[in-house]
């Protein structure tokens, strides 16, 4: 498309206007909500103008990375949308190239992300990013409902039967969440950096973070569960935001699990690679593989290194990732 220039910019009301028109759910948050998810991003979005009318963008959240025992600068691609009138015109393929370009020249070492059905494509296809296959999805039933209803059938009954020890929620992490993802880091090549200060800003300070319910325990090396839940899917649907720990983590996992149950959740979603190092807690909590074929939604992984350092994204069995790096939920 001629007459079409792409800069980096700042957030600002201009922006702000073109996230609430494009229809994205982030555009009907507000300035407060998009300061929180791009904080720490001076410039986080490339923008497409047809003379001075915005025509597309693209964002990236800016986050410190685990990768391969060192930290790192990490980008992570989640919004882009382009004007009908500027659809299949290599609008979209320009703003990812510029901001690419712009994150090389301000040192990051990778950029990642999720990239949906339809912009796949394009992230792999054109971007060179290494693709990674879907997310790794787990389900676990809590109510016999949720399935019934696909057979017509109206009934229900409880499928979950673990003891709610009516835990208190938290709401600050003290030092021994850093010393807890210290402990855990060492078996993670590649993933985000879940110290106190991500955990904070992620589960505490979020806009959503009413909606969030966080339960820990600080024995025997630490543990912390992360909950949410929604009217989703055709169901209640609860999210295992994060699961990590040791010794507790199981005792935490299986309160939670019956607290949502006996709240009418009638499934409960995760994230999480068999090698993981919460994937047993998870299996023993009743967690199991969630086929592609009968997935609600089909979200992507990949990444592409921009730093000798970030060669290792781009292994899967390097990566450790659960609903915290997602940033729509």
């Amino acid at each position: 498309m001629t007459g079409v220039t792409v800069t980096i910019e700042p957030l600002s009301d201009e922006i702000l206007a073109a996230y609430a028109a494009s229809g994205m759910e982030r555009g009907k948050a507000g300035r407060g909500a998009l300061e929180w998810v791009f904080e720490g991003n001076a410039t986080p979005f490339a923008v497409a103008r047809h003379g001075h009318e915005i025509i597309g963008l693209s964002a990236y959240i800016k986050s410190r990375m685990s990768l391969g025992g060192s930290e790192a600068v990490a980008l992570q691609a989640v919004d882009s949308f382009v004007s009908d009138k500027a659809r299949g015109k290599g609008v979209f393929t320009g703003l990812a190239r510029a901001y690419d370009q712009h994150a090389q020249q301000e040192g990051a070492d990778l950029v990642w992300g999720f990239p949906n059905a339809n912009a796949a494509p394009v992230w792999f296809g054109k971007l060179n990013w290494t693709q990674m296959g879907q997310v790794p999805f787990l389900i676990k039933p809590l109510r016999a409902g949720f399935f019934l209803r696909k057979l017509r059938l109206s009934f229900d009954f409880p499928l979950s039967f673990t003891a709610d020890q009516n835990l208190q929620p938290v709401s600050t992490f003290g030092g021994w969440a850093d010393e807890l993802w210290s402990s855990l880091s060492r078996k993670v090549v590649c993933g985000n950096m879940r110290d106190g200060a991500f955990l904070t800003h992620r589960l505490i300070d979020a806009p959503m973070a009413r909606s969030y319910r966080v339960v820990a325990d600080e024995r025997d090396g630490g543990a912390i569960v992360a909950t949410t839940e929604a009217v989703k899917h055709g169901g209640r649907i609860g999210y295992l935001l994060e699961a990590m720990g040791h010794r507790e983590l199981d005792g935490l996992l299986a309160s939670e699990m019956r607290r949502l149950r006996d709240r009418g959740v009638e499934v409960v979603l995760a994230w999480s690679y068999p090698w993981s190092t919460n994937y047993r807690s998870l299996r023993k909590a009743g967690f199991f593989h969630l086929p592609e074929r009968v997935r609600p939604i089909q979200i992507w992984f990949g990444s592409r290194p921009l730093s000798p350092i970030a060669v290792t994204a781009e292994e899967t069995k390097n990566w450790y990732l659960s609903y915290l790096d997602s940033d729509t939920i």
